[in-house]
């Protein structure tokens, strides 16, 4: 299964702990992994987009909350459910596109 996870930011960068490096190396683990095939930042940097593959919505939501950001409460995720078709050959992906096909 395939998810668009969009992070968004729940507390003020100001009061971030957690360090760019942190956040680089989970990420870094997690293409690796084959888990997230596909990251960025929109473009006024208050939300991260990944293209998240799971077995499970579970699994997803396992993978979303181990970035270091998320663990820590510093952001939020959300997570659409993606089809595969949809996957292929797709991106980037606007805001407005991943909403449309999520309803």
């Amino acid at each position: 299964m395939w998810f668009i996870g969009l992070r968004s930011t729940a507390k003020p960068r100001e009061e971030w702990t957690v360090t760019l490096d942190d956040h680089l190396s989970w990420m870094k683990r997690q293409h690796e992994a084959g888990k997230i095939v596909m990251s960025g930042p929109t473009p006024d940097r208050r939300l991260g987009i990944y293209l998240i593959r799971a077995d499970s919505r579970p699994e997803a939501e396992e993978i979303a909350g181990s970035d270091p950001y998320t663990a820590a409460g510093f952001c939020t995720f959300e997570l659409i459910e993606w089809e595969l078709h949809q996957v292929m050959g797709a991106g980037p992906f606007s805001m407005a596109e991943i909403k449309a096909h999520s309803q």
